[in-house]
This record gives C-alpha cells, structure tokens and sequence, in this order.
C-alpha cells in the first residue's frame, strides 16, 4: 500500500549539513574533454556517490547537446566542496570554461521531504540575509 499524498508539505527539520551547487558551463573544447575524461569522471562521482544529492549534464530546452553539468553535494565547508570537485578530471582538465558555486538552503520538496519552516514568522529573519 502506498503512502497517502499530502496537499500540504510537512514541516521537518532542517539538515544541518551544508550544501553547495556547482553549476559548470562547458567551455570550447568540451565535447571532445568530455569523451575522452568520461572514464576518470564517471570513477571519481561513483567514488564520491553517497557526497552527491544529485549530479548531471545540463541542455538547454529542446537542444540534445550537453552545454555543462550541475552538482549539488553536500561539504562541511566550500573548501571541502571544492576538494571534491577538483578530484573529477572534468574540472582538471578544464573541460568548464566557468564554474559557479553557491552555498544552497534546502528548504522544500521531495528531497527534503516536506518544508523546513513551520510558518512564516519562523523564517521571516532569513528573508533579509540573517
């Protein structure tokens, strides 16, 4: 039997560990980088699986062409992150002519499994940057 389908998200608390999204653009030579690291690439995120919430190529809508990737994992630090991804030989081997890392806050979803504010007073610090 499934589990009934919530209208409303529950509340949970929120994960302590930090998260950080690296969003890289692929750079000129990318596809050829790609094919010949994929190999290395697909060994370090296998080896890294469990550090990673999700990872993947990114396209633009309607394109089939692979413009980047995306990787959203969790690091007790950016340096930490960054060690990480400096192990991947798609970052090595400049395959990305850009990469842009953030420090994300989930709150919300299906990964989170539900919301991590109560109501909106609980969070209304957050809303200005505290």
């Amino acid at each position: 039997m499934q589990a009934p389908i919530l209208d409303t998200p529950p509340h949970v608390e929120k994960d302590a560990t930090p998260v950080f999204l690296f969003v890289c653009k692929d750079g000129p030579t990318a596809p050829a980088a790609r094919v010949a690291h994929l190999t290395g690439h697909l060994a370090h995120v296998e080896a890294n699986w469990r550090r990673y919430i999700v990872a993947g190529p990114m396209r633009r809508p309607g394109e089939t062409a692979i413009c980047g990737s995306y990787f959203l994992l969790r690091a007790t630090d950016v340096d930490e992150a960054w060690s990480i991804m400096r192990g991947d030989p798609y970052v090595t081997s400049d395959l990305y002519a850009e990469i842009e890392v953030t420090d994300v806050i989930p709150s919300i979803g299906l990964w989170v499994e539900g919301k991590i504010w109560a109501d909106p007073a609980s969070i209304a610090h957050r809303a200005n940057g505290d």
